[in-house]
């Protein structure tokens, strides 16, 4: 939480120098703007200002909370002290939300023009030099450019793979029927062939062997294969162009594989659960990973180190998949999958099982025999283990089930990996 100097309503030094671009600031800048910015208090209910509008200042939220709601009815909240309050609420004019204290508030509002000053000659007058790897302040401004470029419509979000946006368009048209998906999925015959694999594959397989895409998609459904559609192609989406980061998204790629194909098994052998929904559950657990590698590109030094690397992508990804899967019009429930993936110690809303906890049991057999399994709790320790069919086992039964589900296991990878 940063601390608020009460003393005259002046805004302390200290404070001001957390701020982003504040921090910035030659020392002296950094006096005279503290000597001169009054700290506001308002209620809760208050308007900070509202969406369309030009007001002439650029504010900073200390204390309290703030709902910023945009144009087209989406809502953030802002908490001061938090990564995302050490930016301003909004650098973008006219405003592209309303914002309004959800508590008791403090904040600060400086002209715009005046700090635009300030920080052009503070950049004039400061000799360029190599700084020290510092995470925190990396993580803030990581997440506080991610944050801001969310909330001004300009977040580089990966688009939804365009033959994935298509099928599901035509499957929520009513109009649309099994012949007309078919001939959308067969413009790309890469993938019409694996919708038929998997059509045969052990998840599906039924009485003979199908050979067209219209048959796959018949035995499948349609929204499962819509689901199933989307699962293939993300794999376009898991690259980069950045030598550093290459090989980290192949490595992505792979363990999101081997989680979708062990969520898609685990949902086939536990009732209530449909196998084409745990197989992209497992595939998008991950999803905000992606943004994140996007902007670090701009950070060498974030992936220069592994260590605080992955650090700030296990603190991010929930938060930033959230953001992507809201953006793609995924539901609540697949939203809660990116969101809670790895809260091991989960109790879902209902009570009941979800496709969260499912993917918190694919991930956990999934590192049974690995490195990371000495970190985690024991598997009949985490409520989603209870929760699933699992629960009705001991732990050695439950790996000998996925033991025993190898193979299978293995096609689903494969069908994957292409």
């Amino acid at each position: 939480m940063i601390a608020v100097s009460e003393e005259n309503k002046l805004a302390d030094k200290a404070v001001l120098k957390k701020l982003h671009p504040l921090c910035n600031l030659l020392a002296d800048d950094l006096d005279d703007l503290a000597k001169n910015t009054h700290i506001e208090t308002l209620p809760a209910g208050s308007v900070l200002y509202t969406q369309g509008a030009t007001d002439p200042h650029t504010i900073y939220l200390l204390t309290g909370s703030v709902e910023l709601r945009d144009r087209g009815g989406q809502v953030s909240k802002i908490d001061g002290g938090g990564a995302s309050a050490r930016r301003p609420l909004s650098f973008q004019k006219p405003r592209n939300a309303t914002a309004t204290a959800l508590s008791d508030v403090t904040l600060i509002r400086i002209e715009d023009k005046l700090l635009e000053l300030m920080i052009n000659t503070s950049s004039l007058a400061q000799p360029a030099k190599p700084k020290a790897l510092d995470a925190n302040l990396i993580e803030e401004r990581l997440f506080g450019r991610l944050y801001q470029d969310y909330m001004e419509d300009t977040l580089i979000v990966p688009s939804m793979p365009d033959i994935a946006l298509r099928v599901r368009n035509a499957i929520d048209n009513q109009d649309k029927d099994v012949e007309d998906i078919a001939k959308i999925v067969q413009a790309d015959p890469a993938l019409a062939a694996r919708l038929v694999q998997v059509a045969n594959s052990p998840l599906y397989r039924g009485q003979g062997q199908i050979n067209s895409c219209r048959h796959a998609i018949t035995r499948i459904g349609l929204k499962q294969a819509r689901n199933l559609v989307f699962s293939f192609a993300l794999k376009q989406l898991f690259r980069s162009n950045a030598p550093p980061l290459r090989q980290r998204m192949i490595q992505l790629w792979q363990h999101t594989t081997s989680v979708a194909a062990i969520a898609a098994v685990l949902a086939k052998r536990t009732p209530g659960f449909e196998v084409d929904r745990g197989l992209l559950a497992g595939l998008i657990h991950d999803i905000g990973v992606l943004p994140i590698m996007a902007y670090a590109e701009r950070y060498p030094q974030l992936v220069s180190d592994a260590k605080v690397f992955d650090d700030i992508v296990a603190r991010l990804r929930g938060q930033i998949g959230a953001l992507v899967l809201r953006r793609w019009e995924f539901d609540e429930e697949m939203i809660a999958v990116a969101l809670e993936a790895e809260c091991w110690d989960r109790e879902s809303d209902s009570g009941n099982a979800d496709y969260a906890d499912l993917v918190v049991m694919a991930q956990m057999h999934g590192y049974i025999g690995k490195p990371r399994m000495a970190e985690l709790p024991a598997i009949d320790s985490v409520p989603a283990f209870s929760k699933l069919a699992l629960g009705q086992l001991s732990p050695r039964m439950s790996v000998q089930i996925l033991e025993d589900a190898r193979d299978d296991i293995a096609a689903v990878e494969k069908l994957l990996l292409g």
